[in-house]
């Protein structure tokens, strides 16, 4: 919430783009987002992240934590190609040259984020909820945004993958990297399955009469 607030205030303080209150005052948008929030929550964001993040990561981990996110990440931005190829009239991309290396790099950083998340907390709802929150608040403060330039601003800079966003998801991922970096290493080592004691050969049995 905090990385698509500031995004958004970053370009309501240029020549770019400005805030604008609808005519029925604030509450009808906040409504707005918390109805789209929790439906997320419950639905789509929490499948993406029990496939993502309760699934293909604890089977990465193997790999080492940061190899790990990444694959997550690449798999997880992929994923959504064929949704945006398909449904494009839905999901306006723009210039493709830079929506491709926008769109996975804020999923790669995000995938970091998120599964930093997921590693300290050891559940995929933190990550879900982080999901939805992101998906309804760039949606809701970019009906908030009045500007000449849409594609620029609800695209290239704080759309779901804008500069903005993936710039403020990176410094968030290092963040929350660095701030419970020993949670994180003590939630995987208590999540280490123990190895089987070696199994020593009993003794011959003595010889009968």
């Amino acid at each position: 919430m905090l990385i698509t607030v500031a995004a958004s205030a970053i370009v309501w303080a240029t020549s770019l783009a400005s805030f604008a209150l609808p005519e029925g005052g604030i509450i009808n948008p906040l409504i707005n987002f918390l109805i789209q929030c929790v439906i997320l929550v419950l639905t789509f964001a929490l499948g993406e992240e029990i496939g993502m993040r309760g699934y293909l990561q604890p089977h990465l981990m193997s790999l080492g934590r940061n190899r790990a996110l990444l694959v997550v990440g690449l798999v997880w931005a992929t994923w959504h190609m064929p949704l945006y190829y398909f449904v494009a009239k839905l999901f306006p991309v723009g210039n493709v040259l830079l929506f491709v290396p926008l769109f996975y790099g804020t999923i790669v950083a995000a995938s970091f984020l998120f599964g930093y998340l997921r590693i300290y907390t050891g559940s995929t709802w933190p990550a879900s909820i982080a999901h939805s929150v992101h998906n309804a608040a760039w949606n809701v403060l970019g009906a908030l945004t009045v500007t000449s330039s849409p594609v620029l601003v609800n695209l290239y800079l704080v759309g779901d993958y804008g500069i903005l966003i993936l710039i403020g998801t990176a410094i968030g991922a290092i963040w929350v990297g660095h701030r419970y970096k020993s949670g994180m290493d003590q939630a995987q080592e208590g999540a280490e399955i123990p190895r089987a004691a070696p199994v020593h050969p009993s003794a011959p049995a003595a010889p009968t009469r």
